[in-house]
C-alpha cells in the first residue's frame, strides 16, 4: 500500500478542524505507518479514539435559553455547563450554571440571565486522574455560540 507523502499531523488537524474525521484518521494511520514513535500522531490517535459523538446546542426561545443534547454515552456522568456573558455597563457580568444530562437525549430551557448577551455550552464530564491524564474536567462536545439581542 502506498503511503502519502505529505501525511503529516499538521495535515490530520486540518482535517479534523474541518469536519473530516475519517481523512483525518487516515493521514494518522500513514504517519505511524512511516514513524511509530512520531508524538503528535500518537497524540492525534488517541484524541480521536476519545472522541464523541455526542452534540449539543443553544437556541434563543424568546424569554429562555433551550440547550438540546444528543448521543451522550453514559449520561448519567455526564453534565452540560452553560456559560452566558453580557456587557451592559463598563463590567463585564458573567453567569455560569450545570446541569447533569440524565438522559442520552434531552432538552432543557433556561430563563434568560441577561436581556442581551452570548453564551455558549458544552457537554463533559470529570475524570479521575489516570496513569495518562491529570484528570479533571474532560470536555464531549461544544456548542456554537450565540448571541441574543
Amino acid at each position: 500500500m502506498q503511503r502519502d507523502p505529505i501525511a503529516t499531523p499538521t495535515l490530520a488537524r486540518l482535517y479534523l478542524g474541518q469536519g473530516h474525521v475519517e481523512r483525518a484518521r487516515a493521514v494518522i494511520d500513514d504517519c505511524l505507518a512511516r514513524d511509530p514513535w512520531d508524538g503528535h500522531a500518537l497524540v492525534l490517535r488517541d484524541r480521536l479514539a476519545a472522541r464523541s459523538e455526542a452534540s449539543v446546542t443553544i437556541v434563543h426561545t424568546g424569554d429562555a435559553l433551550r440547550l438540546a443534547w444528543n448521543a451522550v454515552e453514559d449520561p448519567a456522568g455526564a453534565h452540560v455547563v452553560l456559560v452566558a456573558i453580557t456587557q451592559s455597563g463598563a463590567p463585564i457580568a458573567t453567569w455560569v450554571t450545570s446541569l447533569r444530562c440524565a438522559t442520552a437525549i434531552g432538552s432543557r430551557e433556561i430563563a434568560l440571565p441577561f436581556a442581551r448577551g452570548s453564551a455558549c455550552a458544552c457537554i463533559g464530564r470529570v475524570e479521575p486522574a489516570g496513569r495518562r491524564t491529570a484528570g479533571g474536567f474532560a470536555v464531549l462536545t461544544v456548542a456554537r455560540p450565540l448571541s441574543w439581542p
